[in-house]
């Protein structure tokens, strides 16, 4: 597979070194060559195919020269008979002699791979890791190493040490595995090396760690980061899961009665969130708004209205069957007609429970009574919010057709908390900041619109109600700039549906910043008598857990704010499709590190290997003092591994490393062997010793140590 590999690229135009598939016994000819030294390398029968890579398995013989071939090629092929790796994995292989393949030697400056799509199964992340030197170094973990995330719509970041490698030609090589990916038609590992500002491919394989009967799951951050700009603390993203889930299980019922069991798998699905920052996970949607009358047409508009930019649509439902479409037409165009007395009502609704609640809020101090307030307030207001969604679809469609003359007939009420905001500077300018007149509306304006402001569906936002005097510092600096007064000012609204039903939105919009002001408020009365703020570091059945059983989630929240503190630092990336349910692991180390050799319980490297493991550590310098027995049911730490560690690695419970990076041998049969791995880990080997207690996580790229030996 690998020479039959070499040869279509070659074919196809891409610079591959001169090559020669001879046998073991067989002569040489070399004239076909071109260079004076020579790389032999393997080319088992079996190696390199669709399910497993056999990554180092066999052996590489690099700077070979002339007379050395021959003796190099006799031993390439004696290591076939070493079969420990399909014993392990359970390969059935015929023990043929296979072939072994003559280069031409590449005096790289540079090498590396490139993965076209992230293997964890990030499938629109291409990612380069690229070490000084020859490939063997960078892959055996000898060299440093630099690795570049390259989003297919464009956001990229960088992780690891600075090797100072010339970066023009990271551009080059994403173009290269963009084709060589297009050439094969599935995801490749792709082995690179860089000789005098030329690059050349020394091999490419299929990338065997992802498991295409996964489904494929795509989140698009289109208008929700309106909502949730930015990284969220863990709160905000646990309650917009919840409250997603609620009204669109409501949703359903409402509209499709006993139907809703085929589609209530997808309602806690509507939203995720990745890196720290929320996502609709838009492949639900689209199952759902295929359920529609007309929805072939209706999904691209749909699509236009929320900004999505990429038209890609993807379903994991079988389509709806006639019974299931008509039901819905009928509840649909129902639905629509009675829309906008159905906002109104709801408008009129929030009022009321709104003041009840205000005052119960006000007047409890308990936590656990005011935790049985917030899941009442859950269960009151989020009970008909659904409609609002009702309302949106109108909205979206009603606005599509009436084009962009509607604009000049919209007098929505999202402009009231600037018009307040007007009103208020222009009473301190007049009556200044102390006056009774300019008291009486401040109040009126934190009451009405405190919470209107940028991601104010953030828990952990603050805002004018949370911070009055952020408002008067706010007015102080707007006091001089240009200000016209629109109070009274009469504006005509056409009451056209695109009217009403964009104007019902923004009024849901208002009320929903002020329900979840009130939310704010009361887990800021829960914080006081517990936690304080670090409460949003905190799930909400976390919180659930520390208030009414006592749970201690000190070391929880230390690690919440740990993967935060990374989180900052890698880009928005608006588009991420996923095979199944990858984590993000944690990059650019360099932001959470301190100076010197203090003792850290929680060390931060890259997640190469899923998988969340607890147990005890054995420190490995030299692989021949250990035995299989020590290490068995342990986690290995160590500098680095090579492949003549695969037996180690397969009786270990995971893998720690201070070296090491998506490519190299310990990642790739960590992740074919399923066993939980971080490698990376600066400073690992002076940080824990054997005994130690330690949880790895492979997804996120950490390991924190529980207990000391």
């Amino acid at each position: 597979m690998k020479a039959d590999n070499l040869r279509i690229l070659s074919e196809n135009g891409f610079s591959v070194p001169k090559f020669q598939v001879v046998n073991p016994n067989e002569d040489i000819d070399f004239s076909h060559f071109e260079a004076e030294l020579f790389a032999v390398r393997s080319n088992d029968a079996h190696e390199d195919g669709g399910k497993f890579s056999y990554a180092g398995q066999f052996l590489t013989v690099l700077n070979v020269t002339k007379e050395n071939v021959k003796k190099a090629v006799l031993a390439v092929a004696g290591s076939y008979k070493i079969r420990y790796y399909e014993k392990s994995l359970g390969i059935k292989s015929e023990n043929s002699n296979s072939s072994v393949i003559i280069q031409d030697m590449v005096n790289a400056s540079y090498s590396g791979v490139i993965f076209t799509s992230n293997p964890k199964g990030i499938l629109n992340e291409m990612v380069i890791v690229v070490g000084k030197g020859l490939g063997e170094n960078v892959v055996g973990d000898k060299e440093e190493t630099v690795t570049y995330h390259c989003y297919r719509e464009g956001a990229s970041y960088k992780e690891g040490s600075d090797i100072l490698f010339p970066e023009h030609f990271v551009k080059e090589l994403e173009k290269l595995g963009k084709r060589i990916e297009k050439l094969f038609n599935k995801p490749m590992d792709i082995e690179f090396a860089i000789e005098d500002e030329k690059i050349y491919i020394l091999q490419a394989r299929e990338i065997t760690s992802l498991d295409f009967d996964l489904p494929v799951r795509i989140l698009d951050n289109s208008n929700i980061a309106e909502s949730y700009p930015g990284v969220c603390k863990k709160l905000t993203r646990s309650f917009a899961k919840e409250v997603y889930t609620k009204i669109f299980t409501r949703l359903g019922r409402r509209a499709l009665g006993k139907s809703v069991k085929y589609y209530e798998d997808l309602f806690p699905h509507m939203v995720d969130d990745f890196g720290g920052r929320m996502y609709y996970e838009i492949s639900s949607w689209y199952d759902i708004l295929r359920l529609l009358p007309l929805s072939a047409w209706i999904i691209p508009i749909w699509q236009k209205m929320l900004g999505v930019e990429s038209e890609r649509i993807t379903f994991s439902k079988e389509k709806p069957n006639i019974y299931i479409k008509s039901r819905l037409l009928f509840s649909f165009l129902y639905l629509m007609a009675v829309s906008q007395r159905k906002m109104r009502d709801l408008s009129t609704f929030f009022k009321k429970e709104f003041r009840y609640f205000d005052k119960k809020i006000e007047k409890e101090d308990d936590p656990k009574n005011l935790y049985f307030l917030f899941k009442e307030m859950e269960e009151v207001f989020f009970r008909e919010w659904d409609l609002t969604l009702i309302n949106d679809m109108v909205s979206f469609l009603s606005t599509y057709f009436a084009g962009d003359k509607i604009k000049k007939s919209l007098s929505l009420e999202s402009k009231k908390p600037a018009e307040a905001l007007n009103d208020l500077i222009y009473t301190y300018k007049r009556f200044g900041k102390e006056s009774p007149k300019y008291r009486r509306k401040r109040e009126k304006y934190i009451k009405y619109y405190g919470d209107r402001t940028v991601g104010e569906l953030k828990l952990e936002t603050r805002t004018f109600s949370t911070n009055p005097e952020s408002l008067d510092k706010l007015v102080e600096e707007r006091k001089n700039l240009p200000l016209k007064r629109t109070k009274g000012k009469y504006v005509y609204k056409r009451k056209s549906l695109a009217g009403l039903s964009t104007n019902n939105r923004e009024i849901s919009r208002l009320n929903r910043s002020r329900l979840f002001g009130l939310m704010r408020k009361l887990i800021d009365k829960i914080a006081l008598k517990t936690v304080g703020d670090d409460i949003y570091h905190l799930s909400l059945e976390q919180i659930r857990d520390m208030i009414f059983y006592g749970k201690d989630f000190s070391d929880e929240i230390n690690e919440e704010k740990n993967m935060l503190l990374v989180y900052k630092n890698i880009p928005t990336i608006r588009r991420v499709e996923l095979l199944g349910n990858p984590d993000i692991d944690f990059c650019d180390v360099q932001a959470i590190e301190k100076d010197g050799d203090e003792r850290k319980d929680f060390l931060i490297g890259r997640g190469v290997s899923s998988g969340r493991v607890s147990g005890e550590i054995i420190k490995i310098t030299d692989m021949r003092k250990v035995s299989l027995k020590d290490v068995k049911g342990k986690i290995i730490a160590t500098y680095s591994t090579d492949p003549g560690w695969f037996l180690l690695l397969d009786v270990a419970k995971g893998i720690l490393a201070e070296r090491g990076s998506l490519l190299s041998h310990t990642a790739i049969v960590a992740r074919e062997l399923k066993k939980s791995a971080v490698v990376g880990i600066k400073g690992l080997m002076n940080q824990v010793e054997s005994g130690d207690i330690v949880d790895i996580d492979g997804n996120r790229g950490y390991c924190k140590i529980v207990k000391r030996s």
